[in-house]
């Protein structure tokens, strides 16, 4: 084996190029000349970014952001963090509704600049300066490498000029006045403009085509009307840094509302493929459909009962998240919950279906794939998940707010909720440590904080489900079951549950919901709109008729 030691040495094998797969210029185009289209066809206004409005939230729950994921995530920053934040000042800054207006007729593209390379989650210390000049204006600048901001779209393909939201420090007189928010002008239509710098990053694994980017600035002049807000130091900088980022936590919770259109839209492809593709009977006999057998209608069958549950959760989350009597660390624990719950669900449903589909599974074409590796970027944007539930679970162990509580006490859910966070609660005092920070906090408590969270996260949906009224019995204890197969070891232990005995139940469950998925497909193949190749036996012929033919006796090329 010392050849091939030697071998992982040798320029052949450098494969660092392999993964430089950057996207296309008419990839890029199309991309932003249909975030125009639908920004115009929405008909989302000023108020509905503002006052989060129905046509807002509704933008993600319908299937057009999973038809090109590159535009739904180019229109929910857009939306959503640049003109929200924008908006925010424009009652006192009326010289920004030209600009507003510009936004939303998506003559412009707005972009949000927080995250530094070096810097990542810790925004709070970034880097990039923007210092007063004696005129009152500002000269932004990335004073080194790690100050680079990642990974906001910025690439002069577009074909659409763009402003940003630029997070910075504001340097006055030498001293530092802490973040601050900046108007930013990137680009016009003919490309970038002096003092800006963007580097196209590669295409992310299995999504669409979008122009991440990492972008610097190089000491560009600012109008003294770039400045959002105040100038001078805030008495209480984590909470003024906090209030400039006030659109975070609403794309905490809208950005994860994406999964429900996306669970529905694998559910239509991955079903229907199962009805189309057979197996071979026994002799002389017609092959079986793959959608009889439990291990492929099974994570079906997930996939279209936890859109459901989900979409009644989104329902309720929207709610309580406008409801402005509630504390906004409440408010924001509210989205961190669906967030926490819905994300890595729809993971496990979307990774069990990819197998589910064979080889088919694993191409982009049949976009099962591309949709999942799309919403684990989800996860991480606008709050990592991970992050968000050792804040949540910390602050509520510490007794610094509360989750509402449990409407359904009784049921199994609410049950488990209450149970694994009175082991939480358990743990810290056997620690002893009134340090909540302290190492063996870390070691025993954090690993823990995503299940604390998705507990509650699984109960809230179960509880919205019941109350919408839209879900049929068989669904909600699919759903039920599929939340306790989760944590299947505490059910055992604390409810007397055998192992045996929830198999049986949860096979039963499904046979009995399998009637529902037949629905489903038949009645919303044309509102999801998939287009997966291996739906049908005419796209499937015609997409092979479409691919690169090679014959005996075709020149081959010695270079590409």
């Amino acid at each position: 084996m010392s050849g091939l030691n030697k071998l992982l040495h040798h320029d052949i094998f450098d494969s660092r190029a392999d993964h430089l797969n950057f996207p296309n210029p008419d990839q890029i185009r199309l991309l932003y000349e249909r975030a125009r289209r639908v920004c115009l066809e929405s008909g989302i206004t000023l108020e509905d970014v503002v006052k989060l409005r129905p046509r807002f939230w509704d933008f993600y729950r319908h299937p057009i952001g999973m038809r090109d994921t590159g535009m739904g995530i180019a229109l929910s920053i857009h939306w959503n963090l640049c003109i929200g934040t924008i908006a925010s000042y424009a009652s006192r800054r009326l010289d920004l509704v030209p600009l507003l207006e510009k936004l939303l007729k998506f003559e412009l593209c707005g972009e949000f600049m927080l995250t530094e390379i070096g810097r990542g989650l810790d925004a709070r210390n970034l880097e990039t300066t923007a210092t007063l000049q004696q005129d009152g204006s500002f000269e932004l600048h990335t004073p080194t490498a790690a100050a680079a901001k990642a990974m906001p779209p910025n690439n002069p393909w577009a074909g659409v000029g763009r402003i940003a939201i630029v997070f910075a420090r504001l340097i006055a007189n030498g001293e530092d006045h802490g973040v601050k928010t900046f108007i930013v002008q990137l680009s016009d239509e003919k490309g970038l403009l002096p003092g800006v710098t963007s580097q196209l990053l590669p295409t992310r694994c299995g999504a669409k085509a979008l122009d991440h980017s990492i972008t610097t600035f190089d000491h560009v002049h600012l109008g003294f009307e770039s400045l959002l807000g105040s100038p001078d130091r805030a008495e209480d900088e984590r909470a003024d840094f906090f209030r400039q980022i006030h659109r975070v936590p609403i794309g905490t919770l809208s950005l994860s509302m994406a999964n429900i259109p996306a669970l529905q839209k694998c559910a239509m492809i991955a079903g229907t493929y199962s009805h189309r593709r057979h197996v071979a009977g026994d002799s002389g006999k017609k092959g079986i459909p793959i959608i009889k057998f439990p291990t492929q209608y099974r994570p079906i069958l997930d996939a279209m009962v936890q859109s459901w549950a989900y979409d009644a959760f989104a329902d309720e989350a929207i709610v309580l998240f406008r409801d402005k009597k509630l504390p906004m660390e409440v408010r924001h624990a509210l989205a961190v919950c669906f967030k926490a719950t819905i994300g890595p669900d729809t993971q496990t449903t979307i990774n069990e279906l990819v197998d589910r589909c064979g080889w088919q599974g694993l191409f982009e074409y049949n976009e099962i794939i591309e949709m999942g590796m799309t919403l684990r970027g989800n996860a991480i944007a606008e709050g990592d998940y991970t992050v968000l539930c050792i804040r949540l679970a910390s602050e509520v162990l510490l007794g610094r707010y509360k989750i509402p509580e449990a409407r359904m006490k009784t049921c199994l859910l609410a049950r488990h909720e209450s149970g694994v966070w009175q082991e939480a609660r358990q743990m810290i005092e056997t620690l002893g440590s009134k340090n909540h920070r302290s190492e063996e906090s870390n070691a025993y408590l954090l690993p823990r904080c995503r299940d604390l969270v998705k507990s509650t996260g699984h109960r809230m949906a179960y509880e919205a489900a019941v109350a919408s009224g839209k879900m049929a019995p068989e669904a909600l204890r699919l759903f039920e079951s599929t939340c306790i197969k989760s944590d299947l070891s505490w059910y055992c232990q604390f409810e007397g549950l055998s192992r045996n005995d929830f198999f049986a139940n949860d096979a039963k469950a499904a046979k009995e919901a399998l009637p529902l998925l037949q629905t489903f497909l038949s009645k919303n193949e044309s509102r999801i709109g998939a287009l997966a190749p291996i739906m049908t036996d005419m796209a499937w012929d015609d997409f092979v008729q479409d691919l690169p033919l090679f014959t005996s006796g075709d020149q081959v090329p010695l270079s590409s």
